[in-house]
């Protein structure tokens, strides 16, 4: 019987998400909370978010969903894509 992987819990992403956010983008693990806004709060553009999509599915083995990304504004946004894809990848679907 195959073991399922429990979607992480949002502290655990976030805590994904800083790390990953300090290592390409240098940025202050403390200024990256759940309403911080990804362009007005920590200065990140267009690219830097695909950026930041691409190094989470490589290094999490997750699938972002395109229209999940597109409403992705804030970090809390962000968390919640990522959970969402983690749910998908262990229910078995894309």
């Amino acid at each position: 019987m195959p073991s399922q992987v429990a979607t992480p819990t949002s502290e655990d992403v976030l805590a994904v998400l800083r790390s990953t956010m300090q290592a390409e983008f240098g940025l202050d693990p403390d200024a990256i909370e759940l309403s911080a806004h990804l362009i007005d709060d920590l200065d990140l553009d267009s690219i830097d978010l695909v950026d930041l999509a691409v190094s989470l599915e490589e290094d999490r083995g997750i699938k972002l969903d395109e229209d999940d990304l597109k409403s992705v504004r804030t970090v809390g946004d962000a968390v919640n894509a990522v959970r969402a894809a983690f749910a998908r990848r262990t229910s078995g679907g894309r």
